[in-house]
């Protein structure tokens, strides 16, 4: 079995590299089904157009580079690669404009999703790791537009873990002054933050 798709594979690879008129045509009727079961995760929760538009942008990605795979992986594996990060891609876009996106219909009577096929863990819900990472960009961001001792105090205290007398001693100021500068600071910086439409409300 694993002989025979790999020759199928292989088969399509090569029409697709001599741009057979047909070639892209097989190769969709034959991996779409996967491209589907990676789009319809509920996990990511695209509506029913998301989805359409994001498969089109996973078609358009394969089609640049699937003539160049040189066959390190299964392609299987290559094609799940390539449609995960387009989902992963539209869920930035989403988080970068506020849109809170509506969840997908729940399947019945037949149960649970089948994750098997995707590259990510079960308890991933992407949607959350892209909030994380763009806040925490944004409070990076944010820390960078401080004065030059509020941005040192925050990143000694809350990144580098420096106690309140060992960034005294390396800043040359008292214990108290440590204290004041970093509640001045923070409220400088939740200020900036507050501005910033993922802190505006509370991610789902």
């Amino acid at each position: 079995m694993v002989k025979n798709r790999l020759y199928s594979d292989q088969k399509i690879l090569n029409a697709v590299r001599r741009k057979d008129k047909t070639a892209w045509d097989v190769f969709f009727n034959q991996f779409d089904p996967l491209i589907r079961s990676i789009l319809e995760w509920p996990r990511w929760k695209f509506s029913a157009q998301e989805r359409q538009d994001v498969s089109q942008n996973i078609h358009l990605q394969l089609q640049k580079a699937v003539p160049k795979f040189k066959g390190k992986s299964s392609l299987r594996w290559f094609i799940t690669r390539i449609a995960h990060q387009q989902c992963v891609n539209e869920v930035r876009r989403q988080v970068r404009e506020n849109c809170f996106v509506v969840p997908s219909l729940q399947r019945t009577q037949t149960g649970d999703w089948n994750e098997k096929d995707f590259i990510c863990p079960r308890t991933l819900d992407p949607y959350r790791e892209l909030i994380r990472s763009e806040r925490r960009s944004a409070v990076l961001d944010a820390l960078k537009r401080l004065q030059e001792t509020c941005r040192t105090s925050i990143t000694l205290y809350y990144i580098e873990n420096f106690t309140y007398q060992a960034i005294a001693e390396k800043l040359g100021i008292s214990v108290n002054t440590v204290g004041s500068r970093l509640n001045k600071c923070l409220n400088k910086l939740h200020e900036d933050l507050c501005r910033h439409p993922l802190f505006k409300r509370s991610s789902p």
